[in-house]
């Protein structure tokens, strides 16, 4: 039966030949992907088959899915990945822990950082729960947030004035992305002991200056927090050159990765100066009950406490490869101009604002924009409903707007759909 239904997946998501090492196989070339596509990331950007790449997605091509700032689809071969190191784990009784190793090495290869400096999370908002919780703050310490902030950055922070009485600073942001430095700047007193940012927002997908902002927080001993909930797999992220103390983001949006994972960065040097904020098994570098002894490991991968899931683990490794074989950069490019070409079109229609900044050094693969005069997020359900178009609505801040994620899968066809469809 078990081998029957392996079959049976397998050709019905056209892949195989997975293999994961440690008597578990995955492919090291991303499986029938890569065999098909060659490799991408070596070609030129008009040398990449986008339609080759879209058939690597299990969901309709009826539904117009311009949501993955929410919620990325995964490529058949992750789901594939997560499906046979599953099988493989159970029939060997295993949780495989230690197959967690590479997957901390691809994500730090992919940020440019140590692979000590990365644990793997559920999500984002874990990674800044984390961040709040570790910073020890008390009544009347600031933190700085904007007002663009997506509620799993901001909630963690907003728990501690409940509960601790810390003062949450709000900064509204520059709609161009112009002045955010000096706004952020200009909020900053003696009390301040973090500033907390998206490197890209979900309201408006403004990059915000995130390398100057850490810089800032260095000079004034500050802890500089990025939210990169939206940046992870739609942009090149070097946070060795960013140089922030924490880094938050999340395998399941743009990276096209596993539900249920993400990852947390933290600074070296800051391993030995904050604990962790909770531990278990594989949190200790030594531990021995009877002589009530506990040292902490000096990685990032002591909140990986206890027993993991794996295969999704895993699963995030291959989204890894996966976005590799078609170049982080093609990738960037692909965005830019799905939102270039949506841009252009509706500028031309009256009734129509974007929001989303147009200097191409602040804005994304995002782009927000609002129809006057109407309640943009009940035409959002409209949208939905009836033609099968699936976007955001924006409702942070009081925008009132609509939100397009332009992915490297989407299409031009699709976002004509879209046109056609809000041409009121």
């Amino acid at each position: 039966m078990r081998e029957y239904s392996r079959r049976k997946f397998l050709k019905k998501n056209a892949l195989g030949g997975l293999c994961l090492g440690a008597g578990i196989q995955l492919g090291a070339n991303n499986g029938l992907f890569a065999q098909k596509h060659l490799n991408f990331r070596d070609k030129h950007y008009d040398e990449v088959n986008w339609d080759a790449i879209r058939e690597e997605f299990i969901f309709p091509k009826t539904f117009n899915y311009l949501n993955t700032a929410s919620l990325g689809p995964s490529p058949k071969v992750v789901v594939n990945t997560i499906y046979e190191s599953m099988l493989s784990l159970e029939e060997k009784c295993s949780h495989g822990h230690h197959l967690a190793k590479r997957m901390h090495q691809k994500l730090a290869e992919l940020l440019n950082v140590d692979e000590n400096e990365i644990a793997i999370t559920r999500n984002a908002t874990e990674g800044m729960n984390i961040i709040a919780q570790s910073l020890k703050l008390k009544i009347g310490d600031e933190v700085i947030i904007t007002t663009h902030e997506h509620v799993g950055g901001a909630a963690p922070w907003l728990a501690l004035k409940k509960e601790l009485g810390i003062r949450v600073v709000l900064v509204d942001l520059d709609e161009t992305g112009q002045e955010n430095l000096r706004r952020i700047q200009q909020r900053i007193t003696k009390r301040t002991k973090a500033i907390v940012v998206s490197h890209i927002t979900c309201t408006t997908g403004m990059r915000l200056p995130v390398k100057e902002i850490a810089t800032l927080c260095r000079e004034n001993n500050i802890y500089s927090c990025i939210d990169g909930a939206q940046s992870l797999g739609m942009i090149s992220i070097d946070l060795k050159d960013i140089n922030p103390d924490f880094y938050t983001g999340s395998g399941h949006k743009w990276l096209c990765g596993p539900k249920g994972t993400g990852f947390l960065y933290t600074k070296k040097e800051l391993l030995e100066k904050l604990p962790p904020v909770f531990v278990g098994a594989y949190s200790d570098s030594s531990y021995d009950l009877n002589k009530l002894e506990l040292t902490y490991r000096n990685s990032a991968q002591r909140e990986e406490y206890g027993t993991r899931n794996t295969p999704i683990i895993i699963g995030l490794g291959s989204a890894i490869d996966f976005i590799k074989t078609i170049g982080t950069e093609h990738i960037e490019s692909r965005g830019n101009k799905l939102c270039e070409y949506l841009r252009k079109e509706l500028i031309k229609k009256k009734k129509i604002e974007v929001i989303t900044p147009e200097d191409k050094k602040w804005n994304s693969s995002i782009l927000t924009f609002r129809i006057k005069g109407i309640n943009n997020l009940e035409f959002n359900k409209e949208l939905n409903t009836k033609h099968g178009i699936r976007l955001r609505g924006i409702y942070e801040n009081n925008l009132n707007a609509l939100r397009v994620s332009c992915a490297f899968f989407n299409t031009y066809k699709e976002l004509d759909e879209l046109i056609k469809v809000i041409d009121i």
